[in-house]
């Protein structure tokens, strides 16, 4: 823990909130809805580090008009599980939102010799949820943390037609809190406010920290 604090320096949107594994062999970025992740993902994306690998996730929806074209592929059931028992897709979990109606994902895996970097939500980390049962054990968890009025004013921003049409689903979206993720997670990034603009330099030298770069 001292050494990837020591490797991390001044980030000050970032602290330690639990021990690390001793070998991070992924790094997965989680928290709710509208916490940020995409945009913070995109910054380690768009940093192009040697030996890091950020794979395509795979989600079982239908894409909608304000998706990120880069951040996933948009499947069904069917083709999610060709995939899975194809060897295309390594970690895959379920994330269950109002009643009835649940979503799948999953990564495709890493390029031989790469290190991944994930994008997920906050389900990846329940009990029994993910598989391999033993897919995030080497994993560093970063917790994106925002707070609910700030989460539910950037999905009105950028998903209208979602609380006009799946008012539901929203809802569902945005119960799960951003303090729910503080226990499972080894460090967390404030990303709201003023440290908002730090946050996006501060995942990034967090990866490198993290990946001993």
């Amino acid at each position: 823990m001292s050494a990837l604090v020591e490797r991390l320096g001044r980030a000050p949107s970032v602290r330690i909130a639990r021990k690390p594994p001793e070998r991070i062999d992924a790094i997965v970025v989680v928290g709710g809805t509208c916490a940020g992740k995409t945009t913070l993902v995109d910054a380690v994306r768009r940093a192009a580090i040697a030996g890091l690998d950020i794979p395509q996730r795979f989600v079982t929806r239908a894409p909608r008009a304000d998706d990120v074209g880069a951040e996933a592929a948009y499947v069904t059931d069917a083709e999610l599980d060709a995939a899975i028992a194809s060897g295309a897709v390594g970690v895959h979990w379920r994330r269950t939102l109002e009643p009835g109606h649940s979503e799948r994902y999953g990564f495709a895996r890493p390029a031989r010799g790469t290190r991944p970097v994930y994008s997920a939500n906050n389900a990846i980390y329940q009990a029994g949820n993910v598989r391999p049962s033993d897919a995030l054990a080497r994993a560093l968890l970063v917790g994106v943390y925002a707070p609910e009025a700030v989460r539910e004013h950037r999905l009105h921003t950028r998903s209208p037609a979602l609380f006009r049409d799946r008012l539901a689903e929203a809802q569902a979206r945005l119960a799960d809190p951003s303090a729910s993720m503080l226990s499972h997670v080894h460090a967390v990034i404030e990303n709201h406010g003023s440290l908002e603009a730090a946050a996006k330099d501060d995942i990034v030298t967090l990866v490198r920290a993290a990946f001993g770069g």
